[in-house]
């Protein structure tokens, strides 16, 4: 594939295999000293467009080892109520772009339901609804991509849960009766909370953190996320919470009877995620809370007189 070629009226364009010079508007140009390997043809809601794969073998590929501590490194616990919170006490508000626009795309949807389809009326509403969704997807990836410069912007190490996005959104299994009739199984209340978890898109989220962190030469480590909002983050002992009290009860408190600590759930979390990654990165290999657990029990044990 050639790219930087003219066309007889002095435009830029990329020749296609089997196409031709197909005109282009560049993005960005090709760094000097890469070499083009690929190009992949997209079509999307607006247009056209090509993606180059460039590859430079003087380029060096180094490996990131930096040694996290509670100076440079903070937790993040995502969730809905809010989209993440650090660490250091910061809260972030789910920005909620297909919610705002999912008013405006209903109403397009019922005039798209009325016309004949494939229609000319039928094709221009069918444009603007895919052109809707494009912006509502832009939106949120640039959003997410501030958001991930935002967090990296004052520490090195960033500790996440390793959370399974695709089990949480997976519709719940059907039960039935002896008789053979279907029984509730919660689908209805879970249809709310699913859409709001591919709202937040959560999963791509973490795809571009990790992208920037390996661009700014900085590290992403994942903890296992069993626990993490059961135990408290300073002594560890088990304090039980449900997910229905919190919207149910509004209970959004952690509040630990051994030692005394008195906090947001969410932010108790986020400092857990945080204490265990700085134990995973020692060492010992500590993964989860249990472990941790484990391993501050034998300690008093082994400390009492």
């Amino acid at each position: 594939m050639q790219t930087h070629t003219k066309n007889p009226n002095g435009r830029c364009c990329v020749n296609l295999p089997k196409i031709a010079l197909v005109p282009l508007v560049y993005n960005r140009p090709i760094p000097v000293g890469f070499k083009v390997k690929t190009g992949t043809v997209i079509r999307e809601a607006d247009g056209w467009y090509v993606s180059f794969t460039i590859e430079d073998k003087t380029t060096p590929v180094e490996v990131v080892e930096i040694q996290p501590t509670e100076d440079n490194s903070k937790g993040i616990d995502l969730g809905l109520l809010h989209y993440a919170v650090t660490s250091d006490g910061e809260f972030i508000e789910v920005p909620k772009f297909f919610r705002l626009s999912e008013h405006r795309l209903s109403k397009l949807q019922v005039r798209l339901a009325k016309k004949t389809k494939h229609s000319k009326a039928w094709k221009i509403l069918r444009r603007k609804i895919a052109k809707l969704h494009q912006l509502i997807a832009r939106q949120r990836l640039d959003w997410q991509f501030k958001l991930a410069y935002h967090l990296f912007s004052d520490v090195s190490v960033i500790f996440l849960e390793e959370l399974q996005i695709a089990n949480l959104v997976r519709r719940c299994k059907a039960k039935l009766a002896s008789n053979g009739q279907f029984l509730p199984n919660g689908q209805l209340a879970k249809s709310g909370l699913n859409k709001s978890l591919q709202d937040a898109a959560t999963i791509n989220s973490l795809d571009v953190l990790q992208y920037i962190a390996w661009k700014l030469g900085k590290r992403v480590v994942k903890v296992d996320p069993k626990g993490t909002s059961q135990h408290c983050w300073e002594c560890l002992n088990r304090v039980s919470k449900s997910l229905s009290d919190r919207f149910a009860a509004r209970h959004e408190r952690h509040s630990c009877p051994k030692c005394g600590q008195e906090l947001d759930r969410d932010y108790n979390s986020a400092l857990l995620i945080q204490k265990i990654g700085l134990l995973s990165t020692q060492e010992e290999d500590i993964t989860s809370v249990k472990t941790a657990v484990r391993v501050s029990q034998t300690e008093e044990s082994l400390a009492l007189p």
